[in-house]
């Protein structure tokens, strides 16, 4: 009786942290939206109007109008898009290789592309910026698409090389023994078989570069506006900084990330767990 009182008890704080930690995480969607649901007036008065029925749609027909920021949001998805695709199908090649195949400096390169995951964005932004403007790539989709897909490669290098160690080897050896080449044996067995690895990695590479600003502010930003950088310059269209719009932006900008991880968040555990698997 005791011991089953004790597992309830568990159970029972176990379910409210869980809970409590989902409200915590939750929270600040929920206030995005209900600020972007109020009138536009509803902040300019002292207590600021936050807790009363009152809501419309308004601001999200204004953003939904609006051509400069389709556009915006537009960019930021070709450029996720290719950048994430371009990442996953050479990080796992790469991974593919540092499973399979031993070679000279083998643990070396991988540290070294783990290490390359550490360095600041910040840090490399200014080399990054003199060398592509010497090549006349500023403001460009080469240069964003480039650089955000260089970014995830190393994290996606090594979920794939850790993914492939769980795929038995032997399925790999039986296809080269009825005449398969390596490449075909990794496009026919192994590729098959890691595909909740890679959508685990193009999940994260698309989001990634979906949200990244410091990139897309310095290497671009006058031609080639995704909605991170251009998100001021909409909400400056109309009047200065207005926090109701600027919510609305910034949440209808968020709900195809997070329909896309609600389709597709059991292959992106199931791809991030697998890969840790092994290391």
């Amino acid at each position: 009786m005791m011991h089953s009182k004790k597992k309830r008890t568990k159970i029972i704080l176990a379910y409210a942290v869980l809970a409590s930690w989902g409200i915590f995480s939750l929270f600040p969607l929920f206030s995005m939206l209900l600020i972007a649901l109020k009138p536009k007036n509803a902040f300019m008065s002292f207590p600021p109007d936050y807790f009363s029925i009152r809501l419309t749609l308004d601001n999200f027909m204004t953003v939904l109008k609006d051509p400069n920021w389709i556009g915006y949001y537009g960019n930021s998805i070709l450029i996720a898009l290719l950048a994430s695709l371009i990442s996953v199908s050479v990080g796992s090649l790469a991974g593919f290789s540092f499973a399979r195949y031993n070679f000279r400096m083998k643990w070396f390169l991988m540290v070294f592309i783990l290490a390359l995951q550490m360095i600041p964005t910040a840090s490399i932004i200014i080399p990054f910026y003199n060398m592509f403007g010497d090549l006349r790539l500023l403001d460009t989709y080469t240069v964003l698409i480039l650089v955000d897909s260089v970014g995830t490669m190393p994290f996606v290098i090594w979920l794939m090389r850790g993914y492939f160690l769980t795929i038995p080897r032997e399925l790999e050896e039986a296809a080269l023994i009825d005449g398969c080449s390596g490449l075909k044996a990794f496009w026919k067995i192994a590729f098959p078989l890691a595909a909740p690895g890679m959508a685990a990695s193009v999940i994260y590479a698309f989001v990634r570069a979906f949200n990244d600003y410091i990139i897309a502010r310095t290497l671009a930003g006058s031609k080639i506006v995704t909605y991170t950088v251009g998100l001021t310059m909409f909400t400056n269209q109309y009047e200065g900084i207005n926090l109701t719009l600027i919510s609305a932006a910034s949440f209808s900008a968020l709900i195809p990330i997070v329909i896309m991880f609600a389709l597709f968040h059991k292959y992106f555990v199931i791809g991030m767990t697998g890969g840790a698997l092994k290391g």
